[in-house]
């Protein structure tokens, strides 16, 4: 029987190259060695299995490649060759966190003055240097300040905190970032079809996510989800293996909830308490796929799969849902992760949180989908709105083109049950910051009923958001002691918002001082008197 070599091992980084999501060290190290400035000390940090070690032993192979100190080793010659095997002899490695003794550190530093055996240079390879005790980081300062010119030290560590700040100014500290969840997935990717192993997307998108950023848990996962599923990379199976069955229920719960079919949606929940689901991780969950959602709507095609981590079927929601429903279910979703804890039941605060995005789901999705801006300003002009003209025969002039702008904001319709006056609506309902900015922004396209369609000026749409929105929407509901479903859309508003009319109305008053007091008699005399001028007028309330 031939020897079997793990995933983690077999496919080892042996080259800068070959090492993924660590561009930023390896350029720096390529650029240094290529200009024959090579370091005495290097001290790499970061998260376990992001590949400090395979770095470390690049390295290695670098000082020591018989064809010469290169940054591209040549990989074939005996000290290459050792060096990937683990047996080269002027190579050290030693783990500090079974030596953490003053005694071993000095019996370690006492073959430092000797000559290499084999090798160019003696490396000191030391993984978790942060475990030596106080007396070994000590005994090894002086060593690790003025090494003989052929010894090159290699530090590694998870946690830099602890290692004092005078080992840490003598080294060349670098920085391994952990990787994200698409550059596992594309590496796990490589590897199966090297080996020509059919595969699922979703099955690697969930390796990489219960990886949290190490490459070397990915392959460790990799390896037992192939002995898993028996030769099948099947997502099914990967998400069994992780615990995490529940993902395959989240794309029909969001068509469930995009139809605001609760008989489907309770079904759903009722599948998934068979596989023993956890409703907290099934909220999280869906919660990242609307973060994504909200992320592919914001940006171009061709951005959108290095972001969202969204597979194919999930994305396919980002045009089912507008991006203000997208916002309003998060955020539904993120205060229901606060209450889950007080509710009788897991499964009933889950339950409850998924009827209160049905509930909550604008039922005229045409009203809050996202337009080009020019069709939404002809959406809010008065043609696009037919049935608020005053009809044409047999009345009164229409007096509101003969009123003063300042009025505009007061919105009649003849179907709506009440008169809404934006403008004195907006000081009672207690809002604040941007929030009430916000609504100053604003004008009303629509009041019926319990139902308000407001439009947000363009150039103040950064200020819109989920958390706003539901802000406004609860003062309204205070106000008028009834639910209120509230819309946001984002266009061109004129001169007709609250914060324009305000402006319009603190230039008129500025006007009308500056007319006061230039026609005042003492003021005149003075002017005369003294051939003076009045440069600036505030008026304050």
């Amino acid at each position: 029987m031939t020897n079997y070599q793990v995933l983690a091992r077999k496919w080892r980084p042996k080259t800068f190259a070959s090492l993924k999501g660590q561009e930023h060290v390896t350029r720096a190290l390529i650029n240094a060695i290529t200009r024959g400035e090579c370091h005495h000390a290097y001290l790499f940090t970061g998260t376990r299995g992001v590949g400090k070690t395979s770095l470390a032993r690049i390295l290695a192979k670098c000082f020591n490649c018989e064809q010469g100190l290169s940054a591209t080793p040549c990989g074939e010659c005996n000290a290459c060759v050792s060096i990937d095997e683990g047996r080269f002899v002027d190579l050290i490695e030693v783990d500090a966190a079974s030596r953490t003794r003053v005694e071993d550190t000095r019996e370690l530093l006492e073959n430092v003055q000797y000559a290499p055996t084999v090798g160019r240079y003696k490396i000191y390879l030391i993984d978790e240097v942060h475990m030596l005790s106080t007396h070994s980081f000590n005994a090894l300062l002086k060593t690790l300040e003025e090494p003989p010119p052929h010894v090159k030290f290699i530090l590694a560590t998870t946690d830099p905190e602890r290692i004092p700040v005078t080992v840490l100014s003598r080294c060349l500290r670098f920085v391994l970032k952990a990787l994200s969840e698409g550059e596992i997935a594309a590496q796990l990717a490589q590897i199966l079809n090297a080996q020509d192993f059919p595969y699922e997307e979703r099955a690697l998108l969930a390796l990489a996510k219960a990886a949290t950023g190490s490459m070397r848990d990915a392959l460790s996962l990799l390896e037992q989800a192939i002995a898993f599923g028996n030769g099948a990379l099947k997502a099914d199976a990967v998400e069994e293996m992780l615990g995490i069955g529940y993902e395959r229920y989240l794309p029909t719960l969001l068509t469930a909830i995009e139809e605001s079919n609760v008989q489907r949606a309770l079904e759903i929940v009722q599948e998934m308490a068979l596989i023993g689901a956890d409703y907290a991780q099934s909220l999280a969950a869906l919660l990242q796929i609307l973060h994504g959602l909200a992320i592919a709507q914001a940006l171009k095609s061709d951005t959108i799969a290095q972001f969202a981590n969204l597979t194919q079927e999930l994305l396919t929601f980002k045009d089912k849902f507008s991006q203000e429903t997208v916002q309003l279910l998060y955020q539904i979703g993120l205060m229901g992760q606060k209450d889950l804890p007080f509710a009788p039941n897991a499964r009933v605060g889950f339950e409850m949180i998924l009827l209160r995005m049905m509930v909550f789901l604008p039922k005229e999705k045409t009203q809050i989908t996202r337009q080009p801006e020019a069709q939404i300003k002809t959406q809010i002009t008065p043609q696009a709105l037919p049935q608020v003209e005053p009809p044409k025969p047999q009345v009164e002039p229409p007096k509101l083109q003969a009123e003063p702008q300042i009025k505009s904001a007061v919105t009649v319709l003849p179907e709506a049950p009440l008169t809404l006056n934006w403008i004195e609506l907006i000081p009672k309902l207690g809002l604040s910051g941007l929030t009430l900015m916000l609504v100053k922004n604003c004008i009303v396209t629509k009041w019926e009923a319990d139902t308000l369609v407001l439009t947000l000026d363009v150039v103040q749409k950064t200020c819109l958001n989920a958390q706003r929105q539901t802000q406004i929407q609860e003062a309204l509901t205070h106000y008028f002691s009834k639910p209120i479903k509230l819309s946001i859309l984002i266009g061109e508003v004129g001169v007709d918002s609250p914060v324009k009319v305000e402006q319009a109305n603190a230039q008129l008053k500025v006007q009308e001082a500056n007319s006061s007091i230039m026609q005042d008699k003492v003021v005149q005399n003075i002017l005369s008197t003294f051939d003076a001028t009045v440069e600036k007028i505030t008026v304050k309330e």
